[in-house]
């Protein structure tokens, strides 16, 4: 089907444009994230190309965005924001500049730039702007981070009473 074909090639351009642009493995799994979200809200309309290409610009959007949120003090270690927020951004974007009056089914709004951007708007303050209040309002009340004696210490020592593999650990 369409939706699987266009959900690999989506995410086959996320892998590569990720890797062309980090050459690092965990920016080129993030990578296919990013093709998969960036296709993901025209995914019956894309031919395969296009998908492919649409996913590869949101693979290679990623690694910037993420380093934008560092320069703005926001801690984002394994790239979410980048991957969910900004990518999903460009992802719901992405049919109104490339689909905008491509012909829809009858009773069915055809898409436009404008309406995507208003839906554009409308995740970001449905969800970032709370996330990102209730993040500042737990970091304030020092709920968010581990507290530095226990991240020196190593977290897993704090956290797990287990060893993660046993049958590899040498005996005394």
């Amino acid at each position: 089907s369409a939706f699987a074909f266009n959900t690999l090639m989506g995410m086959a351009g996320g892998i590569m444009a990720a890797w062309f642009v980090t050459r690092d493995a965990f920016w080129m799994m993030g990578g296919a994230l990013c093709g998969i979200i960036s296709v993901a809200s025209g995914i019956d309309m894309w031919y395969p190309g296009t998908a492919f290409a649409v996913g590869a610009v949101g693979g290679l959007l990623m690694p910037y965005c993420h380093k934008m949120l560092t320069n703005w003090g926001i801690d984002d270690a394994v790239g979410a924001v980048s991957v969910h927020g900004f990518i999903g951004i460009w992802g719901v974007m992405a049919p109104g500049i490339l689909l905008g009056g491509y012909p829809a089914p009858e009773g069915i709004p055809e898409i436009s730039f404008i309406g995507q951007l208003v839906g554009a708007i409308s995740f970001f303050l449905l969800g970032f702007v709370p996330g990102y209040v209730l993040s500042w309002i737990l970091n304030k009340a020092g709920m968010l981070r581990y507290s530095e004696a226990i991240l020196e210490m190593g977290v897993d020592k704090t956290e797990g009473t287990t060893a993660a593999y046993p049958d590899f650990q040498k005996s005394a």
